[in-house]
């Protein structure tokens, strides 16, 4: 088949990650892929012009538009080329299936009078006359699957659900030589626990709530763990507010904060894994994590449930109560053997239910929902 992805923006963000992903998949089962998009954000960063460049090793056909910019007057006058643009580029692909990985790009197909599908990765999507119901939604989770009913009216017999998947390559750790060089290259200690967060280093992330943990910490747990901050880049306002947060806490000795970068190698050297957020919708990062073997630790919002069973696979916790993080990682500090079943566990369900394969095998069926022979 011929697939067009509709992407806003390649930015560092999961629903970037996600349409990397699923490229890989449908290019792996022989698809052909054509990515519509508005380029990369103007960004000075490393990571997104690696993304950028592997959409184009992968072997997908990237094609742009303009997008907004300038005065008001400029924008308008973009934007309405723009759609144009869009559309001459979908014709010009002549695709089987038109899936807009960016769900307020839907009104693109609708104009064109064409089917469509469309992922919900964000459960805090709005109504906005841009988003038009397509022919079959994807849902990332329960939590975004009921979100698309209440706020978009869409059938339940309109919505499948496909949980997002991610590389095996997490499945495979990094040498024990390579540990020690990256744990040098960053000073991070080779005696200690390393309990690791991998985002943006932002309050909706729950960067604080982690702090508020990391602070009532006992002595005892403290003296064993080192915590990783990776996320934005270091002349960024939000690692700069880590920085200081961490500082005034006088948490920051027992921290080291990491320019963004790929995680792989860092999920390796974590043998804990925390993701505070205060909302989520199906977090790439956790299947990462669990797929890495980290015994994973993440707020009760949502895809919680669907990710990970209590006690059994990994950890939750209420949603901003770090006195519940904070019971969770001295319980995983002090007890080895409990924490390596966490990560056994966790790594297993990943690999059964979260990686590329499986992902892109759901994804097609919904495509047979859509297709016009």
């Amino acid at each position: 088949m011929k697939i067009a992805l509709l992407l806003s923006r390649i930015e560092q963000t999961g629903v970037t990650t996600h349409t990397l992903d699923l490229t890989k998949g449908l290019i792996d089962e022989g698809h052909e892929v054509f990515l519509i998009t508005g380029g990369k954000v103007q960004e000075d960063n490393s990571r997104i012009d690696a993304f950028y460049n592997e959409f184009v090793s992968l072997g997908s056909q990237v094609k742009e538009f303009k997008t907004p910019k300038g005065t008001f007057i400029s924008k308008v006058i973009i934007s309405v080329g723009s759609i144009f643009s869009i559309i001459k580029l979908i014709k010009s692909c002549n695709p089987d299936i038109i899936h807009a990985q960016s769900p307020y790009m839907t009104f693109i197909p609708w104009l064109m009078g064409k089917n469509f599908t469309t992922t919900i990765h964000n459960t805090k999507l709005k109504k906005n006359i841009k988003f038009k119901n397509p022919t079959h939604l994807i849902a990332i989770s329960k939590e975004s699957e009921v979100m698309s009913q209440k706020i978009f009216g869409i059938s339940p017999k309109d919505i499948t659900v496909v949980n997002h998947g991610v590389s095996e390559r997490f499945g495979t750790s990094i040498s024990k030589n390579e540990k020690d060089q990256l744990k040098s290259k960053f000073n991070i200690p080779n005696d200690k626990i390393i309990v690791g967060f991998v985002g943006r280093l932002t309050i909706d992330k729950g960067c604080d709530v982690l702090f508020k943990a990391i602070k009532n910490l006992d002595d005892t747990v403290i003296s064993q763990s080192h915590f990783i901050f990776l996320g934005s880049t270091k002349d960024s306002l939000d690692y700069q507010w880590l920085e200081q947060n961490l500082e005034q806490e006088n948490i920051d000795t027992y921290c080291t904060i990491v320019d963004f970068q790929d995680p792989k190698p860092f999920y390796d050297i974590f043998d804990i894994f925390v993701l505070p957020s205060r909302f989520e919708s199906f977090p790439l990062v956790i299947l990462e994590a669990m797929m890495s073997e980290c015994a994973t630790v993440r707020s009760q919002v949502e895809g919680a449930l669907e990710q990970i069973q209590h006690g059994v696979n990994g950890m939750l916790f209420p949603n901003e109560n770090d006195g519940a993080l904070t019971a969770i990682l001295e319980k995983l500090v002090l007890d080895d053997a409990f924490r390596t079943e966490i990560a056994n566990k966790g790594k297993s369900k990943a690999l059964t239910e979260y990686t590329i394969p499986v992902m892109t095998k759901n994804t097609l069926l919904v495509y047979d929902k859509i297709r016009v022979d």
